[in-house]
């Protein structure tokens, strides 16, 4: 999977059933066991509303993490490169996209333990552009 959501603090289940028993739920606590009450609330009805302790929220209360993983690979043909993990620079790399290329190292992946968000840009990967004799550019690369 590519994806993963973790809970800090899981709990056993308080009540079981047979069939939990057999699955052994017990031994993987996958869930919080959240005491509620459903109360009326300053005498006006609340449809489809939670009321939750601000002070167990700051001790962890639900709190959870979400992880997603990414691959790529660099292609080869032969002795020829033709991609390469790396920072791309703004001066010689045409259609980059927009994000920020901040958090990359020289080898194009981002550090492991850098907090990322949407807006960053997590693999480097550029491609050479053969040189056009006819107008004597230099080696640019592309962004993939």
């Amino acid at each position: 999977d590519t994806l993963a959501y973790v809970l800090y603090y899981p709990q056993k289940p308080l009540v079981t059933t047979r069939a939990m028993e057999h699955l052994h739920f017990r031994q993987l606590p996958a869930g919080i066991s959240a005491i509620v009450a459903i109360a009326c609330y300053s005498g006006y009805n609340q449809e489809d509303s939670v009321i939750m302790n601000q002070s167990s929220i700051d001790r962890g209360f639900f709190r959870s993490l979400f992880f997603r993983s990414y691959r790529d690979e660099e292609k080869k043909m032969g002795t020829l490169v033709k991609e390469d993990f790396g920072r791309p620079n703004r001066e010689n790399t045409m259609g980059m996209r927009h994000g920020s290329y901040d958090k990359l190292d020289d080898d194009g992946l981002a550090p492991p333990g850098t907090r990322v968000s949407g807006e960053d840009v997590i693999i480097g990967k550029t491609s050479p552009i053969a040189q056009d004799d006819s107008q004597g550019q230099a080696s640019r690369y592309t962004r993939r």
